[in-house]
């Protein structure tokens, strides 16, 4: 009976992760931002430099778990992969939204 009443847990560095990815968020954000606010050259190269320094500070954090981690949850690998991926949507999506009126010009 214990089995049926059993819920799906989060581990507790998924919460951390939530955290780090909001931050790293704004962080890439802000690149973003200040490149807009100059000329077109200059908001591609601070766009790709932010999606790689995205995806730099994302895979880290992961290669460290797994090294040093002895207990190698796989939820929180999944969880946290699921996030990286879920960011990464919403940072292509509202730059398609900021960019869209600026190309009918």
């Amino acid at each position: 009976m214990q089995n049926a009443q059993q819920k799906f847990v989060l581990p507790n560095l998924v919460w951390a992760a939530l955290i780090y990815y909001f931050l790293l968020s704004l962080v890439t954000g802000l690149i973003t931002q200040s490149g807009m606010q100059k000329n077109n050259k200059t908001f591609i190269t601070r766009t790709y430099s932010a999606i790689g320094i995205r995806f730099i500070f994302s895979i880290f954090p992961l290669f460290i778990y797994l090294l040093f981690s002895p207990s190698r949850e796989v939820s929180f690998m999944v969880a946290y992969i699921l996030l990286y991926f879920l960011f990464t949507s919403f940072e292509i999506y509202f730059l398609v939204i900021t960019l869209r009126p600026n190309s009918k010009k």
